[in-house]
């Protein structure tokens, strides 16, 4: 059993980050932190939070509890009009969980762990990692949505690169290294991907730099820091296999 009390944006990201790939997930509640795994039903895309206690502003858990939710319960609660700024999850009573926001409570029902395997994360050896605003790569996402359904990512030792082809049209985002927050790539790197999921990754960011780690025709793991770099989220996606 505990209770915790945090601000309703960091909880809003952290929701709409996972939401995008998951529509149920289970938390895992610690004295020291929550996190959680989930991998969408296609196999594509995995999501990999974690929030210190830190990031909360009433943190009272005493032993590991896990909890398996409805995110759209949750997304429902948060898309309410609201001013207040923040919201609290108590859990007393077996199968219930009960959200504070304001004078508003909701007993919300909780589905059964046991129906949730636990998601393990792939070892991967990704040999680059880029540091990159974020405002720069949604731009490039934007711009492909135009002309494609799949991505390039690309680098070198002097750069990044997105690029979408299309039956007429291209699209190419080129970031030279000393436009990069920073760059580690000793060689040419280069993976193709399914333009939806990544832009729904990118959009769901909302830090101000997103670290990319990339290989050859590898899965891409991105990784940004939320809630007052108390928390952080990493997805894994796989690479779409080009044609010869």
């Amino acid at each position: 059993m505990f209770q915790v009390t945090i601000k309703t944006d960091y909880l809003r990201n952290i929701v709409d980050a996972t939401s995008i790939l998951v529509d149920e997930i289970k938390l895992h509640f610690t004295p020291d932190q929550v996190y959680a795994r989930a991998v969408d039903p296609a196999h594509v895309g995995m999501v990999d939070f974690k929030l210190k206690s830190e990031a909360f502003e009433e943190y009272d858990v005493k032993e590991d509890v896990d909890l398996a939710v409805d995110l759209d319960k949750l997304k429902s609660m948060l898309k309410l009009p609201s001013t207040e700024e923040v919201i609290s999850l108590i859990y007393e009573e077996e199968g219930q969980l009960v959200v504070h926001m304001g004078n508003l409570t909701r007993h919300m029902s909780l589905l059964d762990t046991a129906d949730m395997a636990d998601t393990k994360i792939p070892s991967l050896e990704l040999s680059t990692e880029i540091v990159v605003k974020t405002a720069e790569v949604y731009k490039g996402v934007k711009a492909s949505e135009a002309v494609s359904d799949h991505i390039a990512l690309s680098a070198n030792p002097e750069g990044f690169e997105l690029t979408a082809q299309g039956d007429t049209d291209t699209v190419s985002l080129h970031i030279s290294k000393d436009q990069l927050v920073s760059l580690k790539c000793k060689e040419q790197v280069r993976s193709l991907f399914s333009l939806d999921y990544f832009s729904d990754m990118v959009k769901s960011v909302k830090s101000e730099s997103l670290k990319i780690y990339l290989g050859n025709d590898y899965p891409v793991k991105m990784l940004f820091e939320l809630a007052g770099d108390h928390g952080e989220v990493a997805y894994l996606l796989a690479p779409r296999i080009e044609s010869e």
